[in-house]
């Protein structure tokens, strides 16, 4: 059960959400303290006026004070708080966040706090929280995987039971998704690895891309090089020197060019992002992190297109007839 509360300490007062639920949601929605404990079946059995209080409503209310133990008024009604939520990061939830709330048992709020209006009965509720067995969490995943996908008929199978269920009960088509407004978390999981997955490809894409605009400005270089020493290259010839070592001598300038460049390049990335890292980050933001995995992709990818790079004007200068270069001028 939901609804808005008036709370009031010894110390302050003010307005919050409350909750009034089994002690079972308290494990689905990874509901923890740091300061006293949960909320137990006993207390729901026999209806304690017991709260476990939000990290931020406890410091509106006790500021810097352990607030287990202590007594707050809900509309004029004495509560124990008996535990303090731990801090959560939070980026989206199902009613508020859970650091502003107050969480009693259902029990608790269904007699103190009944939900009124029309077609309301003693045992109506807010909203369910449902959570699936391990195994069907699995095989949702395994769907996904193997269909590369997400098929709403396939991947349904909490929703599917749950309208089964109250169907039968409650006198409505099973088939008809509209007949209940669920929020499935683990499609939202889903849909953002996918996301994530595609930005990592389409990264990977562009560093690749990237790196082979550079390659050709290597070429570039090195074909403009090969031009400029042609003569050297007659003279190199003149004098003994074999198409495979003039090869070789132009190929090893290129690939050097390319991995010297590249080096510093990626220093240059791995300082910028120790920089940013010393900076205050986000909550839930590990910073810039460069793995070994994807320094040597990205190594290998710069190898094999300096190799690319240098291969070309190299077989150019290796080709060079040695009287032609003896003969060229600039």
């Amino acid at each position: 059960m939901r609804g808005g509360v008036s709370a009031k300490s010894a110390f302050n007062a003010g307005s919050t959400q409350m909750s009034g639920v089994w002690p079972i949601y308290q494990n689905i929605r990874t509901i923890e303290v740091d300061r006293g404990r949960l909320i137990s079946e006993q207390d729901n059995l026999e209806a304690r006026r017991v709260v476990v209080i939000g990290y931020d409503m406890c410091k509106q209310l006790f500021a810097d004070r352990d607030a287990v133990g202590q007594q707050i008024q809900l509309n004029g009604i004495p509560y124990s708080v008996i535990g303090r939520v731990r801090k959560k990061e939070q980026d989206s939830n199902y009613t508020g966040a859970d650091n502003n709330r107050l969480f009693m048992p259902y029990e608790t709020m269904r007699k103190d706090f009944p939900m009124t209006g029309a077609n309301v009965t003693p045992d109506n509720v807010s909203a369910i929280i449902a959570a699936p067995y391990e195994h069907v969490a699995e095989e949702l995943n395994r769907i996904v995987e193997r269909e590369g996908k997400i098929n709403f008929e396939k991947i349904g199978p909490v929703e599917s039971e749950v309208l089964s269920i109250t169907a039968a009960r409650h006198g409505f088509d099973p088939t008809d998704r509209e007949a209940l407004s669920m929020w499935n978390t683990a499609l939202e999981t889903v849909f953002f690895n996918k996301m994530i997955s595609s930005m990592r490809e389409f990264f990977i894409a562009v560093s690749i891309i990237t790196l082979a605009l550079g390659g050709i400005g290597v070429m570039n270089i090195m074909l403009i090089s090969v031009k400029e020493r042609t003569r050297e290259i007659g003279v190199r010839k003149a004098l003994g020197a074999t198409s495979r070592n003039v090869q070789w001598q132009f190929f090893s300038e290129g690939l050097f060019l390319t991995l010297l460049s590249g080096t510093i390049g990626l220093g240059a990335g791995v300082g910028l992002c120790k920089l940013v890292n010393l900076l205050p980050l986000p909550a839930r933001f590990s910073g810039m992190i460069i793995t070994w995995q994807t320094a040597a992709f990205a190594g290998g990818v710069l190898a094999l297109i300096g190799i690319v790079a240098a291969t070309y004007p190299a077989r150019r200068a290796a080709d060079m007839p040695p009287i032609e270069a003896l003969r060229y001028e600039m």
